[in-house]
């Protein structure tokens, strides 16, 4: 057993870098004397060389002690010497699955500021179709999975979904408006709540250079007409995640069928397949169906 003073030595962590990761992370979990004094074993100098190596690497310390205690990055239990001398070993570089398993952890807890920063660490894995392809919608569906086992509260859910929403949000206004692209509307019909697929996509055809409005959830027939008018859409999709959106989003494809403008009317979402006569299935790749959405429309525009 070591001191908090040898330990430093011997893995080169300060004291207070110690009692910081400890105190904040969780990581490591020193034993005690019986006058209260840390003591560290061989496996906890283990966890501590591999905290700072990957630190070092470019991993902030949240991140870290995130992929070690959910065993995605497992500090080697051998990773010291009889002569108390670190071994080096092989760290993995930080991913998509360390940032899924903070953010699902986060959620969790109900860590608002953990939910944020592994937000952003997974928004700064590649470009924003990328990422939302390879690594949000996964993210979001372990997210759903883990409530329905009873993991994750419904307020840890609730939490994390708005706080990606935000992003979201964030994400299509930085895109901008391009009133010289197609005009095409973005929305889910009425009585549909699930919009985060729908707005990842809505900012991936802004990105596109498409001029979309974007309508958001729960949006009457009516209402979808009148957007269509004021817009002077040539396009519209309407979002289907569930069994249970289709007959409202049947009645707004057949409602715009008949629409002055004859919109091209698609549909995304994994309930979205064979929704009407007439009606484009889009892709199940957010970023390619954007790229869908807009050759369609220049199509149509030429």
């Amino acid at each position: 057993m070591y001191t908090i003073k040898r330990a430093a030595q011997l893995t080169g962590v300060p004291e207070t870098s110690l009692r910081a990761w400890e105190r904040r992370y969780g990581v490591p979990v020193p034993q005690r004397s019986e006058s209260g004094y840390r003591l560290y074993d061989r496996e906890a100098l283990s966890v501590i060389s591999t905290m700072r190596r990957l630190v070092d690497d470019g991993w902030s310390p949240a991140a870290a002690a995130e992929s070690i205690r959910s065993g995605t990055t497992a500090a080697l239990p051998d990773g010291w010497a009889d002569d108390d001398t670190p071994k080096a070993h092989v760290v993995a570089q930080p991913g998509a699955d360390v940032y899924t398993a903070w953010f699902l952890s986060a959620a969790a807890r109900l860590d608002s500021a953990g939910i944020d920063e592994s937000l952003d660490a997974g928004f700064g894995l590649g470009s924003f179709e990328h990422i939302v392809d390879s690594w949000l919608c996964p993210t979001l569906t372990a997210l759903g999975e883990g409530w329905a086992r009873g993991e994750i509260d419904v307020a840890g859910e609730h939490a994390a979904s708005h706080a990606v929403h935000r992003r979201l949000s964030a994400a299509f206004d930085a895109a901008g408006g391009s009133p010289r692209g197609s005009a095409v509307v973005v929305g889910l019909p009425a009585g549909s709540q699930h919009e985060l697929g729908a707005l990842a996509f809505a900012t991936a055809s802004r990105r596109s250079g498409l001029n979309v409005l974007y309508l958001g959830a729960d949006v009457p027939a009516s209402s979808w007409e009148t957007a269509v008018t004021s817009h002077a859409a040539c396009a519209v999709v309407l979002g289907v995640a569930t069994h249970e959106d289709r007959p409202s989003a049947i009645a707004v494809a057949e409602l715009l069928a008949n629409h002055r403008l004859a919109p091209t009317v698609c549909t995304g979402g994994a309930a979205g397949a064979d929704l009407a006569e007439g009606v484009r299935e889009l892709g199940p790749s957010i970023g390619r169906a954007a790229q869908q959405l807009e050759r369609l429309t220049r199509r149509r525009v030429g």
